[in-house]
């Protein structure tokens, strides 16, 4: 208890007023706002962005790809400053660990590596050996396709409606006798006559099973009627080449392309063994 006669009320108003003194709330405003700068922004970096850290050559050269001439001392100065500011932000994005656990930035970074692994592989060019040795390995994949020769009457779905059937097998009969009379056909507006087509060439002319008939059909004698989405068609095929492996020669440059293209895999896959050797948990002691 105060002693008897003595007052405490200032010393409880004084109280009351340091706190509502404006210096008190513009110090304690300051540091907040001090705190939060440095949580976002961070402390000031040791690492500057200096005029020695621009790719200067390289930015020259990408302007010159898309403009067709060097950039101006404005137009490098304003160049300067635009990769000045991305890195900046890109360095505070990483001091600030945005590129952890972003899935864009992952994959990127996971194609950059790919990337960079396969142009840290040197191969050397393939020997005429090689590349023989490959072809005969492969033969599927260079193989030249078979190619038939032949001439086609046509006999339209949409014109003859009902009488379709009739009169291609009306036809047939007549060229059977004259392989090369006149017969009342349709004209075809891919032509009447298919030199060296393949397989897949004749697929997309006539459709698959219109395609499939003919690998059956023997040489010289008109055959049908076969079955198009247009309507009918009688045939005679004239020529017919098997398919056939090419000699290295024809093929080379298919044949190097896909040698590198397996031995760079063969190359790649042999280094991320290495690395997942060097990233596996080790087993005990």
């Amino acid at each position: 208890m105060p002693p008897s006669g003595f007052d405490d009320r200032p010393v409880a108003e004084s109280r009351r007023a340091w706190w509502r003194e404006p210096l008190l709330h513009f110090v304690v405003l300051g540091g907040l706002a001090f705190a939060l700068h440095r949580a976002l922004f961070g402390a000031p970096s040791s690492s500057y962005v200096t005029a020695e850290d621009a790719p200067i050559e390289q930015i020259r050269e990408d302007w010159l790809s898309t403009h067709g001439a060097l950039p101006s001392a404005e137009q490098e100065a304003a160049l300067f400053r635009e990769w000045t500011e991305d890195e900046i932000l890109y360095r505070r994005a990483i001091e600030l660990g945005l590129d952890q656990n972003d899935t864009i930035v992952r994959r990127r970074l996971i194609q950059r590596m790919r990337f960079l692994l396969e142009d840290t592989v040197r191969i050397e060019p393939p020997t005429d050996a090689e590349l023989r040795g490959w072809l005969a390995a492969h033969p599927d994949r260079f193989a030249l396709p078979a190619k038939i020769s032949f001439s086609q009457r046509f006999f339209s779905r949409g014109k003859r409606g009902a009488a379709l059937s009739s009169d291609a097998q009306a036809a047939l009969g007549i060229l059977l006798e004259d392989p090369d009379a006149v017969t009342d056909d349709d004209p075809f507006f891919r032509g009447s006559r298919f030199d060296q087509a393949t397989p897949s060439e004749i697929k997309r002319a006539f459709g698959e099973k219109f395609a499939d008939a003919m690998a059956d059909l023997p040489l010289g004698q008109w055959q049908g009627p076969l079955e198009s989405s247009y309507g009918l068609h009688l045939v005679r095929i004239t020529e017919r080449t098997a398919a056939s492996t090419p000699a290295l020669e024809t093929v080379r440059d298919q044949v190097e392309q896909d040698w590198l293209q397996s031995e760079r895999a063969r190359r790649n896959d042999e280094t991320l063994a290495k690395l997942r050797a060097r990233y596996a948990p080790k087993g005990p002691e």
